[in-house]
C-alpha cells in the first residue's frame, strides 16, 4: 500500500498543473486501462487479472474472504442466493477460490455480498428505492444488489473511463433497475433513498467530497460508506469524526473484517 501511495503521489504532483485529480485512482494509468478495457474485447476478457487494475481493485485476501463468507453465512436467505452472486464472475476472468459448500467464487464478489448483508441488516430489503453509488469499480456491487433486489433506479457515479468499463460489464446482465452513469459534473442535486460507497468517497480530495456531500449525501435518506484513511495530506480529505458531524443521523460501526487499522463504516438512516 505504501508503494502504491508513493506512486500515486508522484503522478498527482506531476499532473496537478494540468488537471484536478478527482481521487487516488484517477492517476491516468488506471483510467487509461479502464478506457482500453471498455473498447478492446481481448483486454476486457481478462481485465480483472490485469496488474494495473489490481493495484486499485480485485486484491481482497483469502483470509478476508473467509471472514466475509462467515458473515454471509449468518444470513441464510442471502447465502441461498450464492449461485446468483457467482454469476458476477462470468466476465473479466477473475481469480477464483474454492470454498466448501460454495464452490468457486472470486474474493471481491464475496466482499460485495457481505456489503448487501450489512445493507439488509441496517435498512431492510432494497426494493422500490433509488440507489446512488459513488465509485463504481466495474459495477460488481450494482449487479450483486440487482440479482436479489428490485431497486427502481441505480445511479453510478465515477470518472468517465470507469463508467465506460462498468457499462461494458453490466450490459452482459439483465438488471432490475434503470441504470444511469454520471460523472461529478453531470450530477444534479437531488434526493436519493440510499447512498453507497465502498471506500471510494473517502479516497477523494476534500474539494470533490464537498461536491458529493452537497449534491448527494446530505440530500439522502440513508447511507453506507466504507471509510478508509489512506489519502495523502495534500488531499485534505475529511476525517471520520468530521463526516459524522457533517452527516445528520450518522453513526459508526466496525468494518468486519478490518481491512486497514483505521477503517470503519459510516452509516445513517
Amino acid at each position: 500500500m505504501k508503494n502504491i501511495k508513493s506512486l500515486l503521489k508522484k503522478i498527482f504532483l506531476r499532473n496537478q498543473k494540468i488537471r484536478l485529480s478527482t481521487s487516488l485512482s484517477d492517476n491516468q494509468i488506471y483510467p487509461n486501462f479502464c478506457l482500453k478495457a471498455s473498447h478492446d474485447l481481448k483486454v476486457f476478457n481478462d481485465f480483472r487479472r490485469n496488474p494495473i487494475y489490481n493495484e486499485i481493485l480485485e486484491h481482497v485476501s483469502t483470509e478476508h474472504g473467509k471472514i466475509y463468507l462467515d458473515e454471509i453465512s449468518k444470513n441464510k436467505n442471502i447465502l441461498k442466493a450464492i449461485e446468483k452472486f457467482k454469476e458476477n464472475d462470468k466476465w473479466g476472468n477473475p481469480r477464483l477460490v474454492n470454498f466448501q459448500g460454495v464452490g468457486d467464487i472470486s474474493l471481491p464478489t464475496l466482499r460485495y455480498v457481505k456489503v448487501i448483508c450489512d445493507l439488509e441488516r441496517l435498512f431492510g430489503e432494497l426494493n422500490d428505492i433509488e440507489i446512488c453509488e459513488i465509485g463504481v469499480g466495474y459495477g460488481g456491487q450494482c449487479r450483486i444488489i440487482n440479482s436479489v433486489y428490485k431497486p427502481t433506479k441505480y445511479h453510478l457515479i465515477d470518472i468517465k473511463p470507469a463508467l465506460m468499463l462498468s457499462q461494458r460489464y453490466l450490459d452482459n446482465y439483465i438488471l432490475n433497475a434503470v441504470v444511469e452513469y454520471k460523472t461529478m459534473n453531470e450530477l444534479e442535486s437531488r434526493n436519493y433513498d440510499l447512498v453507497l460507497s465502498n471506500y471510494a468517497f473517502t479516497e477523494l480530495p476534500r474539494a470533490i467530497q464537498d461536491v458529493y456531500l452537497r449534491k448527494i449525501i446530505l440530500n439522502s435518506n440513508k447511507g453506507y460508506i466504507t471509510y478508509n484513511e489512506i489519502t495523502p495530506d495534500y488531499f485534505n480529505s475529511y476525517t471520520k469524526d468530521e463526516l459524522v458531524k457533517i452527516i445528520p443521523r450518522s453513526f459508526v460501526i466496525d468494518e468486519v473484517p478490518l481491512t486497514h487499522p483505521k477503517n470503519c463504516i459510516i452509516a445513517w438512516r
